[in-house]
Order: structure tokens, then C-alpha cells, then sequence
């Protein structure tokens, strides 16, 4: 069951980074082609752990993880700091790019290992995510433009980083403790997060597709 759900994460990935990726040339957003390049990065990545962790000896595949995770969570406040108008959180956001980079320095180099999971670096990169995810949904609800989501790609941009990071951050921050003292509990949870990786990917697609059929239907 594993074996398949890992595929077809795998499948969802790549379809999203696809479709993403398929559109750069075309009249996206900077912010939007940042974040497609961002899907490409990541399926890269996810493919090079997974060489890594049946081709080497021990599998070891947690410093590649650890190095995506500063590069990641950096481009989510990026991105986000291109559409929320609120001048507080473009502050905060801007805060947290220069202090992020040393938290994770500190934390891996200096609480954990570069080829163990540092916890602590997932966890405060997720918690800002969902801080701006939810703060960018909240600049929606209280526009007084009428927005119509069905068609709004940042929008589900948003929802699938809320979405996947409220649900994983519990396990992935006490990831070490689980698979030290609670390895079925840990096993239980990789189906979760992985179920949950295939729904936030599912919404990035649909981000790009939505926008893909407006352009289409602009131009009709």
C-alpha cells in the first residue's frame, strides 16, 4: 500500500512541476513563475532522495532534505511577500528572510546534524508558511473586489500549503522522537503525510490549470 501511495505522489508531483513548468513562457505573474520553478526544484530533489537513498550505502537522504528546506521555505515567504498588501506582514515577511537563514544555520549545524532531520528548522519555516497562507486567504475575504476563487491560482496555491503544513508539521516536528520510542506510530503517520503531499500537489495543478483554461478561453 506504501509502494503505491509513494508512486502516486511521485506521479502528482512531476504531473504538477509538468504543468507548471509548461507554462513560463507564457503571460504568468513573476510570483507565479518563481513558484513553478519552485515545483521543478522540488521534483527534482525529490528524485535525486530517492537515487540517494537506494544507490548509497545507508540511504542517508536527510542532508539533501535539510538543504531543500532552507531554499523552500525562503521562496514560500518570497512568493507570498509578492501578494499580500499588507505592509506589517511584508515587514515581518522580510524579517523572517534575513533571520531564517541563521536559525537554520544555527539549528543544523549546531542543535542537530546536516544528516540528521532537524525539526526545528521544519517546523518554524511551516509555521510562517501557514502564518502568510492564511494571512493572503484573510486579504482575500476582506477585499472589496468580489473574488472569484474557482479561478484564483494563488488562492490554491495558499490553500495547499495550509492544507499540507497544519497536517504535517505535528508529525514531521516530532519525527526523531516518533521513530526512536514509537516506530508504528511513526509508520502510521508516513501514509498520512504522503496522502497529504498528494492533495497539496493536486492543488498546485489546479492552480496552473485554472489559469491555463482562462488564457485559453481570453483568447477564443
Amino acid at each position: 500500500m506504501y509502494a503505491e501511495l509513494l508512486l502516486l505522489y511521485y506521479a502528482v508531483l512531476l504531473l504538477s512541476a509538468g504543468i507548471a513548468l509548461s507554462q513560463l513562457r507564457k503571460n504568468l505573474p513573476y510570483h507565479l513563475k518563481v513558484f513553478a520553478v519552485l515545483l521543478g526544484y522540488t521534483a527534482l530533489v525529490e528524485l535525486s532522495a530517492y537515487i540517494l537513498r537506494n544507490r548509497l550505502e545507508g540511504g542517508n537522504n536527510l542532508a539533501l532534505y535539510n538543504v531543500f528546506m532552507l531554499f523552500e521555505f525562503l521562496a514560500y515567504a518570497w512568493y507570498f511577500r509578492q501578494i499580500i498588501t499588507s505592509a506589517r506582514i511584508r515587514k515581518a515577511i522580510d524579517v523572517f528572510l534575513v533571520v531564517y537563514p541563521v536559525y537554520w544555520f544555527y539549528v543544523v549545524f549546531f542543535i542537530f546534524k546536516l544528516n540528521q532531520w532537524n525539526s526545528y528548522v521544519f517546523v518554524g519555516g511551516a509555521l510562517f508558511t501557514i502564518f502568510c497562507a492564511i494571512m493572503f486567504c484573510f486579504q482575500g475575504f476582506v477585499d472589496d473586489e468580489v473574488v472569484r476563487y474557482r479561478k484564483y491560482s494563488e488562492f490554491w496555491i495558499a490553500l495547499g500549503l495550509i492544507v499540507f503544513y497544519t497536517c504535517a508539521m505535528p508529525y514531521m516536528g516530532m519525527f526523531n522522537l516518533l521513530s526512536q520510542n514509537a516506530p508504528q506510530v511513526a509508520v502510521f503517520f508516513k501514509y498520512l503525510l504522503l496522502i497529504m503531499n498528494i492533495v497539496m500537489y493536486s492543488t498546485f495543478s489546479y492552480a496552473y490549470l485554472c489559469r491555463m483554461i482562462n488564457t485559453r478561453k481570453s483568447s477564443s
